[in-house]
C-alpha cells in the first residue's frame, strides 16, 4: 500500500476510520469523506499522529444527496491523478420510519446503494489510471440469502429494520457483480463484517442492547474488521469475486445475470431522473 492513493467514504468513524489508520501506517495517501467536518478534522489529526503519515486529508459531503456525491469527485481529482483504492464504507442508522432524501430516495438505499453506484461511476477515469485499481464495498448485513424484491427496493410496500438490511445487502451483491462484468480492469470486493462494536451500530439503542448482551460473544471490534479489509486489499483475488470475508470467496445464489442487470438498470433510471 506504500504510495497508493486511497479514498474512503465513512472514513472518519468506526470501521472506516480503523481501516484508514491501518492504511496510513502502511504509507498510503488518504482522502477521507464524511458528513461531519468536526469529526473529519479530528480523525485526520488522530490518524496523522498515530501513523506518522501526513498524507491524510478530508472532504465534507452528505452522501444521502446525489448531487453531493457528484460534487466530491472534483476535490478527489484535485488531490489525486489516479485512484488505486476506493472504499465504500459510509452507512447510516436505519430509521424506524421510512425517510426520504431531497432526491426522493429512501435514506438507506440512497447512501448504501445509489451513492456507491454514482461515486464509482464518477471516478472511473481515476481508477482506470491506476495500475491495479480496487473497489471495496463494506456491506452492513453481509451476504443475506434470498432475492431482491424489486417491487420494494425503497420500502414502497413495506418498511422495517430487517427488510432494509436485507435489501441493501442483496442490492450490493448484485451491484458488485455487475460492476465486475462491466469494468473487468478493476477488482471489486464486497465485505460483510457482521456485528461490530463501534460506529453506527452502537448508536442504535436496540443494537447497542444486543451488543452488550446476547450479541457480545459474536461481535467484533472495528480493528478486527479493518484487518479483514487490509487482507482483501493486499491479497491476490480474481476480479469479480464476491468476498464475504477475508478468507472465503462466495457467489450468492441471488446474483444471477438477469438480476444483476436489472439492479444496474434501476440505478441508471434513478440517475436519469436527477436534475443536471
Amino acid at each position: 500500500m506504500q504510495g497508493q492513493n486511497v479514498v474512503i467514504t465513512g472514513g472518519t468513524d468506526g470501521i472506516g476510520k480503523a481501516a484508514a489508520t491501518r492504511l496510513a501506517k502502511l504509507g498510503a495517501r488518504l482522502l477521507l469523506i464524511g458528513r461531519n467536518p468536526d469529526k473529519g478534522e479530528a480523525a485526520v489529526a488522530e490518524i496523522k499522529r498515530i501513523s506518522d503519515n501526513d498524507a491524510v486529508t478530508y472532504t465534507q459531503a452528505d452522501l444521502s444527496v446525489l448531487k453531493n456525491v457528484r460534487r466530491i469527485a472534483e476535490p478527489i481529482r484535485e488531490t489525486f491523478d489516479r485512484l488505486d483504492v476506493l472504499v465504500h464504507c459510509a452507512g447510516n442508522i436505519f430509521p424506524r420510519q421510512r425517510t426520504l432524501t431531497e432526491d426522493g430516495l429512501e435514506l438507506s438505499f440512497a447512501i448504501q446503494y445509489m451513492a456507491r453506484f454514482v461515486l464509482t461511476h464518477e471516478l472511473l477515469d481515476l481508477l482506470r489510471a491506476a495500475r491495479a485499481p480496487q473497489v471495496l464495498s463494506v456491506i452492513g448485513g453481509g451476504t443475506i440469502s434470498g432475492r431482491v424484491d424489486f417491487d420494494n427496493l425503497q420500502g414502497e410496500k413495506s418498511y422495517g429494520f430487517t427488510e432494509v438490511i436485507k435489501t441493501t445487502s442483496r442490492a450490493g451483491d448484485l451491484l458488485t457483480f455487475e460492476q465486475a462484468l462491466r469494468y473487468p480492469e478493476i477488482t471489486f470486493y464486497n465485505y460483510g463484517p457482521g456485528l461490530v462494536r463501534s460506529g453506527l451500530i452502537v448508536k442504535n439503542p436496540a443494537m447497542r442492547l444486543l451488543m452488550n448482551t446476547l450479541g457480545r460473544p459474536f461481535s467484533r471490534s472495528a480493528e478486527e474488521a479493518a484487518d479483514d479489509m487490509l487482507t482483501l486489499l493486499t491479497g491476490k483475488y480474481a476480479s469479480g469475486f464476491y468476498v464475504a470475508s477475508a478468507k472465503r470467496n462466495d457467489t450468492p445464489e441471488s446474483a444471477d445475470p438477469a438480476s444483476c442487470k436489472r439492479m444496474w438498470e434501476y440505478g441508471e433510471s434513478v440517475v436519469a431522473k436527477l436534475p443536471e
